[in-house]
C-alpha cells in the first residue's frame, strides 16, 4: 500500500547529505523532518523521513512521539521499523519505541491523508524543537500552503522533480497548520452538486404545486 513510485533509498541519500549531528552520548531525533507527498484521488500518500542519532557505542532503547500529521487516516512503518515498534496512544498520537544502533538511523513511515474537494488541512504538533520541516511534492502535482514557508519549484533530486515547501525553526509543544490544495478529485464534488440541484428542483416543484392548487370558493363544502 505504501510502496513509493521510485526507490526511496537514493532519494534519501540526497536529502540527508547535509544533515550532520554532533556526537552525543544520548539518543536524539534530528532537527530535520521531511514529508514526501504523492497525489491520489481525494487523498495524498506520503513518506515521513527523519533521522535518530545514537551518540553512544552500544545499542540503546529510545521512545518518543512522532510528528505525523494529525489528519492521518492510515500509516505503516517502512524499512527499519517493525510493526511492534509503533505505538498508537489513546489521544491518537503515534510513538516509536525502538532500540537504536550507534550512529545515525534513518526512519521512514508511510501515511495517507484525506483530501476532500481537492484539499485539506495538515497539522503537525512538535514534540521537540525542530530545525526545519520540508514538504516535497512529487512533480508539483498539487500545492502546500502555510505561514512563513520557503517555496522552491521544480527541484531535482535523484533524477526526480519536486516542488519543495520548507518551514524553518519550530518550538516544542506548538502546533503548525498547513493545507494541501489542488489534489485530484473523485466524484465527491459531482455528488454534492447533484444533491444541491435535486434539492433545488424539489423546492421548485413543491412551490409550483402549492401555488397551483385549486382554491375553494367561499362557502363551498369540503368533502372528507
Amino acid at each position: 500500500m505504501f510502496k513509493m513510485k521510485h526507490s526511496i533509498a537514493g532519494f534519501v541519500g540526497a536529502l540527508f547529505l547535509m544533515v550532520s549531528l554532533q556526537a552525543s552520548a544520548a539518543v536524539e531525533v534530528s532537527g530535520r523532518h521531511i514529508y514526501i507527498l504523492y497525489p491520489g484521488v481525494d487523498s495524498v500518500w506520503g513518506s515521513y523521513l527523519f533521522m535518530v542519532h545514537n551518540g553512544g557505542t552500544q545499542p540503546e532503547r529510545f521512545s518518543f512521539p512522532v510528528m505525523l500529521p494529525a489528519e492521518t487516516i492510515d500509516f505503516q512503518g517502512q524499512d527499519t521499523l517493525a510493526p511492534n515498534e509503533l505505538k498508537l496512544g489513546s489521544d491518537g498520537g503515534l510513538t516509536i519505541d525502538k532500540v537504536f544502533e550507534p550512529g545515525e538511523n534513518l526512519l521512514n513511515i508511510g501515511f495517507k491523508l484525506p483530501a476532500q474537494l481537492g484539499g485539506g488541512p495538515v497539522t503537525l504538533k512538535a514534540s521537540s524543537p525542530f530545525e526545519s520541516v520540508g514538504f516535497f511534492v512529487f512533480e508539483g502535482k498539487f500545492a502546500v500552503t502555510g505561514p512563513n514557508m520557503e517555496v522552491r519549484k521544480n527541484v531535482d533530486f535523484s533524477g526526480r522533480r519536486y516542488d519543495t515547501y520548507t518551514l524553518a525553526g519550530g518550538e516544542a509543544g506548538k502546533s503548525y497548520a498547513f493545507a494541501i490544495e489542488g489534489v485530484p478529485e473523485g466524484r465527491g464534488r459531482l455528488w454534492i452538486v447533484g444533491w444541491i440541484l435535486a434539492g433545488g428542483l424539489l423546492t421548485i416543484a413543491l412551490s409550483i404545486a402549492f401555488l397551483s392548487r385549486p382554491k375553494l370558493s367561499q362557502g363551498a363544502d369540503v368533502l372528507l
